[in-house]
């Protein structure tokens, strides 16, 4: 009787917590619903790819916006002010986009809440270094060549993290682009004063073959039209997405 009274209760507490997490079905969480639904109506993802390979590596900046736009995560490090590591690196993980499928900007932007880590240190100092790889795709793996081999391509941005004001067309169009790519973004907890936010790019540097890292010039990085029809395609295979 003991046992099963404890289960119970076990149960209770279960439900309780989820209670909690999931936020109710408000008139904001169907705003962010539209904003999903605007934005090709892509309910899922899949971690590994593999629509078209990368450029030749001695195409510097074809390459460096072909990584950016192709990956769906980065590493983001900033300035820890945790009490016990104050003054440290510390690195975590967000989504990412650089623009909608159609169109890449070069930019990573960025979802985050100032629950988060990364966004409690940016508000103290908002400098910041975001990694993006082409083993988030599976373009190494298919090439059986490992995450830390040079040939496959690591860009490494520098910079400060800006918040993207809204209402500004600019806020638009990263939100809409960001819900593309990250449907379940949608269904975040509403009370968690959610923004939009930038990369400010200060540097670039790339290892994409032997020979150590490249420099690219962030004028030419970001003057490059990079179409992102690798994307396009990606997403019409996966999910049979088609363009009118």
């Amino acid at each position: 009787m003991k046992v099963t009274t404890i289960c119970i209760a076990l149960c209770l507490m279960v439900l309780h917590i989820e209670g909690k997490w999931r936020p109710e079905y408000n008139e904001d969480k169907i705003g962010n619903r539209r904003y999903r639904d605007a934005a090709n109506e892509i309910s899922t993802r899949r971690p590994h790819y593999r629509v078209g390979d990368p450029p030749d590596h001695n195409k510097v900046i074809p390459m460096a916006r072909y990584v950016m736009h192709n990956t769906d995560w980065a590493s983001i490090a900033t300035i820890s002010i945790l009490p016990a590591i104050q003054g440290f690196p510390f690195s975590n993980i967000k989504s990412i986009v650089d623009g909608s499928l159609a169109n890449s900007t070069g930019v990573p932007y960025f979802y985050m809440s100032p629950l988060d880590f990364t966004s409690q240190d940016l508000s103290r100092n908002n400098r910041a270094s975001v990694l993006v790889s082409l083993e988030q795709t599976d373009y190494c793996i298919k090439e059986k060549i490992d995450a830390e081999d040079p040939r496959c391509t690591r860009l490494m941005l520098t910079g400060k993290m800006k918040k993207v004001r809204e209402g500004t067309p600019e806020y638009t169009f990263a939100k809409a682009a960001l819900f593309e790519r990250h449907p379940a973004m949608a269904d975040f907890p509403t009370d968690h004063n959610w923004f939009v936010a930038k990369l400010k790019i200060a540097q670039i540097a790339m290892i994409d073959w032997f020979g150590g890292a490249k420099y690219i010039p962030v004028k030419d990085y970001l003057a490059y039209n990079y179409t992102g029809t690798e994307m396009i395609q990606r997403y019409n295979e996966l999910y049979g997405k088609h363009e009118s």
